[in-house]
């Protein structure tokens, strides 16, 4: 059997995908089954490198996500591709195959709901199985033709990407806004301390980085959710969130740090935070010894977990508000935890059940291959600088997670150690303000050094932020 045109083939199974997404749209939007393109770019994110993702995020902002979902549709597309190509387009040979391709790509990323993926693959693959192999003519097709398959083909593409923006935006509208909870004072630190030159001491809401691995985040339900406290799975205890809001609240400023950084980004963020212990939901005591980890699970399916010790201790907070109101959506309502020697990753957002195990638990980054204590690494960050004369006058923040800051050294040009001044912080929890200046030539190269209070410093060279978070210098050129 002679092979048809590759443009055809790839044609052929782009039809089809958008035949599939047709069918399995409908069926999200009826009866609300999971969507593989969301699966599949929620897959794709959690595996692209911090140095690629940080810059994409950047740059595209609210259309990040969706375009992602686009990632998904030409992965969806090349499966079929393979099918029609392997299966030589016998009808047979192109079921089977997909058959295989299917099942393989469902279970890879985790794709939940077999009627949704039965939904997408049969129109599709009966598409690419039962059109027919011709062989075009000698000469070209119609150029209007050409054009329509073209158009078609991306107005699929642009669809995909619209939809995942619009329904993000229409479940933004719906959500609950945050609401008065407690009353906010955030004028707290030095008010003139490093003015022009160092981030203010506590971040508003918008200002704070908004990040997860959902394609589009959850919407919650009040009338519906539920804190369920498990033993193994066994249900424990049920709380609304009414149940939450009686309960006497701690208030602290705490600083979350997200895994994702770079050396050169600044994914970081300070608020003031009410929220409850653990131990006022549950008696440690009442557990059995043989109980090892809290886990904490999202509505979503992200989860990670503390050891019991941390998760009933002073430092981990179950938090239901930031800066005066009740979480906002983006930032975990109504819910989530905050578990400050870590990195974000391990403080679950819209929590919906607390599991109690008694085998070590492996969250989502853990499954990911990342490590299981993603404590935070000594870091900080340049803000801003300025020139007066020959001096260089700049200033930023540090942070450690609880370990806390206890000196800033900063540098021009590889050349000698000079100590910052540090302001004192609002919290054990939070970055420290540091405000510095040196003699330096234009355009040179500064670095700030920090050093934690158990004496470490932090690292002088980079290292692989996998598996362990980002580590390494904080080096800018001063551009004055």
């Amino acid at each position: 059997m002679r092979r048809e045109p590759l443009a055809r083939t790839i044609q052929i199974s782009s039809a089809a995908g958008l035949i599939g997404l047709v069918f399995h749209y409908l069926s999200f939007y009826l009866v609300r089954t999971p969507l593989l393109t969301d699966q599949i770019s929620e897959w794709m994110m959690a595996r692209t490198p911090s140095r690629f993702a940080v810059v994409i995020l950047i740059t595209l902002g609210a259309w990040a996500k969706p375009w992602a979902a686009t990632g998904a549709l030409a992965a969806l597309g090349f499966c079929l591709f393979l099918c029609r190509l392997i299966g030589l387009a016998r009808p047979v040979a192109v079921i089977a195959l997909g058959i295989v391709i299917a099942c393989y790509l469902d279970y890879s990323i985790g794709y939940p709901s077999i009627a949704g993926g039965l939904l997408f693959w049969v129109p599709a693959i009966a598409f690419i199985a039962f059109v027919p192999a011709r062989i075009p003519k000698p000469d070209a097709p119609p150029e209007r033709r050409k054009f329509l398959v073209e158009a078609l083909m991306s107005t699929g593409v642009v669809a995909v990407a619209a939809e995942s923006y619009l329904r993000e935006s229409m479940l933004e509208k719906r959500a609950v806004q945050p609401v008065d909870l407690f009353p906010f004072q955030p004028a707290l630190g030095e008010r003139n301390f490093g003015v022009g030159l160092v981030r203010a001491e506590v971040s508003t809401v918008p200002q704070f980085y908004g990040m997860s691995k959902n394609t589009v985040d959850p919407l919650i339900d009040l009338n519906t959710w539920r804190l369920k406290i498990t033993l193994d799975g066994k249900p424990l205890r049920s709380l609304r969130f009414g149940e939450l809001l009686s309960l006497s609240r701690e208030y602290r400023y705490i600083t979350l740090r997200c895994i994702s950084n770079t050396l050169k980004s600044d994914l970081m963020g300070t608020a003031q935070w009410a929220g409850v212990h653990l131990s006022q939901l549950i008696d440690r005591r009442t557990l059995p010894e043989s109980i090892v980890e809290a886990a904490f699970i999202g509505v979503e399916g992200h989860d990670d977990s503390l050891k019991l010790d941390y998760a009933f201790g002073p430092d981990s907070l179950l938090a239901i508000g930031m800066n005066g109101k009740t979480l906002s959506r983006t930032h975990g309502f109504p819910l989530r935890l905050l578990a400050p020697s870590y990195y974000g990753c391990r403080n679950v957002k819209w929590l919906g059940e607390i599991r109690f195990v008694s085998k070590p638990y492996y969250g989502t980054w853990q499954r990911l291959g990342y490590t299981k204590e993603p404590l935070i690494h000594i870091c900080s960050h340049i803000d801003h600088f300025r020139r007066d004369g020959p001096l260089l006058q700049f200033g930023g923040v540090s942070f450690a997670g609880t370990r806390g800051i206890q000196a800033v050294r900063v540098r021009a040009n590889k050349g000698p150690w000079a100590a910052a001044t540090l302001e004192p912080v609002l919290s054990p929890y939070t970055w420290t303000r540091w405000v510095a200046q040196l003699p330096a030539a234009p355009e040179s190269t500064i670095e700030a050094n920090a050093q934690d209070k158990t004496g470490a410093w932090q690292e002088l060279s980079p290292e692989n932020p996998f598996p362990n978070g980002p580590a390494g210098p904080t080096i800018v050129i001063a551009h004055t």
